[in-house]
């Protein structure tokens, strides 16, 4: 005997299908709206930043306190959200930049911060050596590691942005002299062994030597040194993992200048400003004026130090336009900085 079950198709309620159909429409666009809220499209929002008081960020032993503040100024950067790229059409001084457009040669955005990781620390470490040798402490390098901050995009070699350099040729490169003597032989067609350290593992690298402009044979990096130093008195050094390039250079030299001298060149005042520094103490230009200068004046900086030359008419230009009542200060020099906060702010 066979049991034959017979169902009867009941059509569901309309209000119940409507309200089910407007839940998953709602989930559908709320969806979208989350993901488009912490999608990041191929673009970065830069605007001006704000003031970086260098007191906060280095310890020297026996330092006095500063009565003002010398102080970075930097660009801010927004990841480029859904969001933040429809504020920017709306905020005058927020500005919607490619990722592409910031690309330098074969070398994208991703690498490019790299880069300019590898270069902020070496200016940072070239800054307090200065300092220190201009205020007569001691200081000595113990150590220098070598990286790779820039590939060209000729070369014949395997480099990555980021490489610190560990061998060549059998040698051991604990400075930079050590890459310069064994490179220095070579020539147009010769070929080395490089040992690099890349992300805690090792890489042996073939480096392949080709004639630049010059006709002279070279392998195609630029090489960023980071230093170890031991100095009398002592200090700390803390980084923020957000900034990025050398363009503090001037100002963390005088910060540490005046915490090893005497004399408060800050006066009590707010000095902020941009400009990298060389071994020589020769100030060079660096890029961000207009959103430097805005954060700086947004902040209320009584004075801000900039490179002389194309720096310093872009921001005089900013200034005339926006009526501030910052002072401009046009610097070559660590010295000629120096010599302003020195005799001008002490009035």
């Amino acid at each position: 005997m066979k049991k034959i079950e017979i169902f009867e198709l009941v059509e569901e309620p309309k209000e119940k299908r409507t309200t089910l159909k407007r839940f998953i429409v709602n989930f559908i666009i709320i969806f979208i709206v989350v993901f488009l809220s912490f999608y990041e499209f191929p673009y970065y929002i830069s605007k001006p930043g704000g003031l970086d008081n260098i007191n906060n960020r280095i310890e020297i032993e026996n330092a006095k306190e500063a009565q003002g503040s010398i102080n970075l100024t930097y660009v801010s950067e927004l990841k480029g959200t859904l969001p933040l790229l429809l504020l920017a059409y709306l905020i005058p001084d927020w500005d919607i930049v490619s990722k592409e457009e910031e690309n330098i040669g074969t070398l994208d955005y991703d690498t490019m911060l790299i880069r300019e990781k590898e270069l902020l620390k070496q200016s940072y470490m070239d800054s307090i050596k200065y300092a220190y040798e201009k205020a007569h402490k001691k200081v000595i390098v113990t150590k220098e590691n070598c990286y790779v901050a820039y590939v060209d995009e000729k070369t014949k070699s395997d480099f990555k942005v980021g490489d610190q350099l560990i061998e060549i040729d059998g040698v051991n490169i604990n400075k930079l002299d050590d890459f310069i003597n064994v490179t220095a032989n070579k020539k147009s067609g010769d070929s080395s062994k490089v040992v690099v350290l890349n992300n805690k593992k090792k890489y042996t690298r073939q480096a392949e030597y080709y004639a630049d402009s010059d006709g002279r044979p070279i392998i195609g990096i630029g090489i960023a040194s980071e230093y170890e130093l031991e100095t009398d008195p002592k200090y700390k050094f803390t980084y923020s993992k957000n900034e990025y390039g050398p363009s503090g250079g001037l100002m963390i030299a005088l910060a540490v200048y005046n915490s090893l001298t005497e004399q408060d060149i800050t006066a009590g005042k707010k000095i902020a400003g941009t400009g990298t520094l060389d071994s020589s103490g020769n100030v060079g230009l660096v890029g961000g004026i207009e959103y430097k200068l805005k954060g700086a004046n947004k902040n209320h900086a009584d004075v801000f130090l900039v490179p002389f030359g194309e720096n310093y008419d872009e921001a005089m230009k900013i200034k005339k336009k926006n009526n501030y009542k910052i002072e401009i200060v046009g610097v070559k020099t660590f010295d000629e900085a120096l010599e302003y906060l020195e005799k001008n702010l002490q009035k």
